[in-house]
């Protein structure tokens, strides 16, 4: 759909903001099991709250690449290379948002590691154990995709920061839960 708007939907931006918070979160959950010993159960714990929200983070991502699709999009704001830097960084940042919690998947898959979510079910496992390619799994999940997450958003951040501030256009108001846009 190519119909221009004046600000996102209030689901994109609750979408926005819910998988901003659930990536913090997973962020969070993982670093804090780092503080527990291998056989202490609050380490255990820990992961499966990281599992879950990275698991709910794929789902709303889902949601949020579907209603984005669907519907329209507020003027892009920006000369020169901005608005084709933006729209990069947007699309990369949709890819990470899926490939993490799928290459999390994967890696506990292929490690034999059973993946429980909200300790309501474990995930059935669907691929062999394969402890070479769970050991690349992790390196693409841990270091490349974490790493090009963090550059993204210190890119999305900045970005957005810059148009609120330099050139004072409408790109941080069109996100803000209850930004008005001039």
């Amino acid at each position: 759909m190519t119909k221009t708007i004046s600000s996102w939907s209030p689901a994109l931006k609750t979408l926005h903001w819910l998988i901003a918070f659930f990536i913090l979160f997973a962020w969070g959950s993982v670093e804090l099991h780092e503080f527990y010993e291998r056989d202490d159960p609050m380490r255990g714990w820990w992961m499966v709250v990281h599992f879950s929200l990275g698991f709910t983070v794929l789902f709303l991502g889902l949601a949020r690449l579907y209603w984005r699709a669907t519907h329209g999009r507020p003027t892009l704001y920006g000369s020169g290379l901005q608005k084709p830097v933006s729209l990069l960084v947007q699309s990369l940042m949709y890819v990470i948002m899926l490939g993490m919690p799928i290459t999390g998947l994967l890696m506990r898959q292929f490690a034999g590691r059973e993946t429980k979510l909200f300790w309501l079910f474990d995930l059935p496992s669907f691929v062999a154990k394969n402890e070479a390619l769970a050991k690349q799994l992790a390196f693409l999940h841990k270091e490349f995709l974490w790493n090009a997450l963090l550059v993204l958003l210190v890119l999305h951040i900045g970005g957005a920061l810059w148009h609120h501030l330099i050139t004072k256009d409408n790109t941080l108001r069109q996100m803000l839960p209850f930004g008005k846009v001039k």
